[in-house]
């Protein structure tokens, strides 16, 4: 019988190790992440990483396109004999750049083992009817066994679980072993005052914690060990007061509710976590290796929510302040190319459902008001008749249209062009209203993210990744193939 361990890397990283075969999976291998986007995140909790230290590695698996996934420099970090395998389900752009970077890139194919050595993987797919997933289009999860049933290893990585997906890891492995779930609930009240604030965070995700828990262990059985992960960033300088109103959920007080719950080994994982599994069982758990270990607790920055932490002003994530009359043109021309696809998406949907006098005087229609260094604030009210966003003369915007958006002209430019996505902006960068939200799903995000996502504009989304992979091409190779 031979062994099987999961070492945790921070985020949603983890090394997967038997006697004769090492997988990354989503490594982050340095610090700060978030390029793409102008996100300025670190790994959270803080990490010592010696890359040096790392083993010989014989293949990465990366199960999406988001860069908390999709770390450009910290690929190039890899020796290119390593070969990658990334989501199917991606962008061709994210194919691209990997061979521009002198990569062996093989699809990852929902349905599809992969096999090297002792170690096995299936990815698995999304069920994007019949829930809704966000932008996580690509995203795959994955069961990993090694062979003669040490050990194995199962992510939903940031998609729902359905009774197919239990099925479907059953098939592959008779037994759970180790199952991660991703703490990606987040508190966005400070840029919609209209959603729910983070004082029932904990609860709402110890309910989907525990709702998944008893799908997998009523048709599967009770995991080896279930560790709670992801959620794993932090904001630094000017936005470092996010810290403490995004992230409101207790993963310890999870634990600790799922443990009363039943019986069983429920865990936190830390960078450097290692968890060792033989026969199907878990051995122990290392609390640090080598190349990865967790920063000593008064080095983290806060997380709980604090009362007092003020919402405080924000540049734009672009770096322009301002727009020029050409920009001002090219707004107007994507804001109409960008109308068109609203057209029976959930917000179009939504604005056809109300009667006129459940908007109470309001203009029955979205805006937005746009800020730029000229001045007053830039507005385009939404003309669903007309296909197209109309600029209007309104000091008042939030108290003249039912719903609406404010951030920096240039940020939205910029995801209109697909520079950036919508994430750039979502946390601390902009600020929603709705005067109706019982009535009215202001789902404009979602909309956003259909527009800029690398699926929909692979030719913009290569340019940002070469533009990312020319500034880290000298980067020194330290983790080795085997």
């Amino acid at each position: 019988m031979g062994t099987f361990s999961a070492t945790f890397l921070g985020h949603q990283g983890w090394l997967l190790a038997s006697a004769r075969t090492t997988w990354l999976v989503d490594p982050l291998l340095r610090e700060e992440l978030g390029d793409v986007h102008a996100l300025g995140y670190v790994v959270y909790p803080p990490r010592a990483l010696d890359l040096s230290a790392f083993p010989q590695v014989d293949a990465v698996f990366l199960t999406h396109e988001h860069d908390d996934h999709f770390d450009i420099p910290s690929l190039a970090k890899l020796d290119r004999t390593i070969p990658i395998f990334l989501s199917a389900r991606s962008s061709s752009a994210a194919f691209r750049i990997l061979e521009t970077m002198g990569f062996k890139v093989v699809p990852l194919a929902p349905g599809v083992v992969v096999e090297q050595g002792d170690l096995e993987m299936v990815p698995l797919a999304g069920d994007h009817i019949a829930t809704n997933l966000g932008d996580e289009w690509d995203a795959l999860p994955v069961s990993v066994r090694q062979r003669d049933g040490a050990g194995s290893f199962f992510s939903m990585v940031d998609v729902t679980l359905t009774e197919r997906h239990v099925a479907w890891a059953k098939h592959h492995v008779k037994a759970p072993g180790l199952v991660t779930w991703s703490n990606n609930t987040i508190d966005l009240s400070d840029m919609a005052p209209y959603l729910p604030d983070g004082s029932n965070t904990t609860e709402r995700s110890l309910a989907a914690v525990r709702a998944s828990d008893e799908m997998i262990v009523r048709a599967w059985g009770a995991p080896a060990a279930t560790l709670l992960c992801a959620g794993g960033f932090a904001f630094t300088g000017e936005r470092a007061w996010l810290n403490e109103r995004v992230f409101t959920v207790d993963p310890e007080a999870i634990c600790e509710a799922m443990a009363r719950g039943r019986p069983g080994v429920f865990a936190v994982a830390l960078p450097g976590q290692t968890f060792a599994m033989k026969d199907g069982r878990l051995l122990g758990v290392d609390e640090a290796t080598p190349f990865v270990r967790t920063r000593p607790r008064e080095e983290w920055p806060p997380r709980k929510r604090r009362p007092g932490v003020a919402t405080v002003d924000y540049a734009p994530a672009s770096g322009r302040r301002v727009c020029s009359s050409d920009d001002r043109r090219e707004l107007e021309t994507t804001l109409d190319a960008f109308a068109g696809t609203l057209v029976g998406g959930a917000t179009f949907r939504s604005l056809h459902s109300l009667l006129c006098g459940e908007a109470r005087g309001r203009r029955v229609t979205f805006a937005f008001a746009l800020r730029h260094d000229g001045g007053e604030r830039l507005v385009f009210e939404y003309e669903p008749s007309g296909c197209r966003f109309r600029s209007v003369d309104c000091p008042d915007p939030e108290g003249t249209y039912l719903a609406g958006l404010s951030c920096w002209a240039s940020d939205l430019l910029s995801i209109l062009r697909g520079e950036l996505g919508p994430i750039a902006i979502q946390l601390g960068r902009a600020t929603l209203w709705n005067a109706l939200p019982q009535r009215f799903r202001f789902e404009i995000f979602d909309d956003l993210y259909r527009e800029s996502h690398p699926l929909r504009r692979p030719t913009a989304f290569l340019r940002t990744y070469e533009g990312l992979w020319k500034s880290v091409a000298s980067t020194e190779v330290v983790i080795r193939g085997r």
